[in-house]
């Protein structure tokens, strides 16, 4: 987008000190008459005096600039990015954020149904999703992570008194009663990938946590979801998991064990066999 938009400029630009000034010798006449509009003459009754009085008292008018400037420079700080234009894209960027120890069957199941559910909606054109990392691999998350593409029909083919924010609400009313437990976020295709840019995560607003134990920040970061969740005027409230799956550590009592005459790769190998369903023998 930053692309086109420079492109259009760069065009604008070039056409300017270009095409203009060639269709203005063809088109126009050669004895042209400079009149002014009523707007232009007030603006110019206005304009002059203040020429004529910066020009009169040129320390007074520097000092007056560099007073703007500093002032501008100071307000820069907290402009944030709040005084860009929200794009409307015509389309739903949908995050859902599933229990981070389901198998991507059982995951590839949840996404085929909410995709069914997204697509029930008459102003949705068609979905796509993703499930797990991107194909480049700069997301490290897993299958309990998924995404999906919706683009929308245009507004006049939606149904009567609707709008964007009625139809993220109603899907993610519909979302939220048939996958309760999994976490559903709204952006849109471009916006998403601006927001994570600039901040690094998806969404306009986080908070960054950085530590050197997984753990403990995972915690924290549950903390602060229910406390931010109190808070009026927050929607979308999620917290980016990074623990992974989670694991089942088995601490053998060796002394137990060797009263019973076993040795610890005896107990692992009938716990791998029951956890992890390994082989009970080999046919010839």
């Amino acid at each position: 987008m930053a692309k086109t938009y420079a492109y259009a400029l760069a065009g604008a630009l070039l056409a300017t000190f270009t095409v203009v000034p060639a269709f203005s010798a063809l088109l126009l006449h050669e004895r042209v008459r400079e009149t002014e509009t009523i707007i232009v003459g007030i603006l110019r009754r206005i304009y002059t005096p203040l020429v004529e009085f910066a020009v009169a008292h040129r320390i007074l008018a520097l000092a007056a600039a560099g007073l703007l400037l500093a002032l501008a420079l100071v307000s820069v700080r907290f402009l944030g990015l709040e005084f860009l234009p929200h794009l409307e894209e015509g389309n739903l960027w949908i995050r859902a954020t599933m229990p981070p120890s389901i198998s991507l069957e059982e995951g590839n199941d949840f996404v085929n149904r909410m995709r069914l559910v997204i697509r029930n909606f008459p102003e949705v054109e068609t979905v796509v999703s993703q499930q797990g990392r991107p194909d480049d691999g700069t997301d490290a998350t897993g299958f309990f992570n998924a995404e999906f593409f919706a683009p929308l029909k245009p507004a006049k083919e939606w149904r009567k008194g609707m709008t964007k924010d009625k139809l993220i609400e109603e899907v993610n009313e519909a979302l939220e009663a048939k996958f309760p437990g999994v976490n559903f976020n709204f952006s849109q295709y471009i916006q998403d990938n601006v927001e994570e840019a600039v901040s690094g995560v998806k969404g306009e607003n986080s908070v960054k946590l950085i530590g050197n134990d997984i753990v403990v920040l995972t915690e924290t970061a549950e903390k602060i979801k229910t406390a931010m969740s109190k808070v009026r005027g927050v929607a979308d409230l999620a917290v980016f998991t990074s623990l992974g799956q989670p694991t089942l550590r088995i601490d053998i009592d060796r002394k137990a064990a060797a009263r019973y005459g076993l040795a610890p790769g005896d107990i692992n190998a009938a716990v791998q066999t029951a956890v992890g369903r390994a082989g009970r023998g080999r046919s010839l």
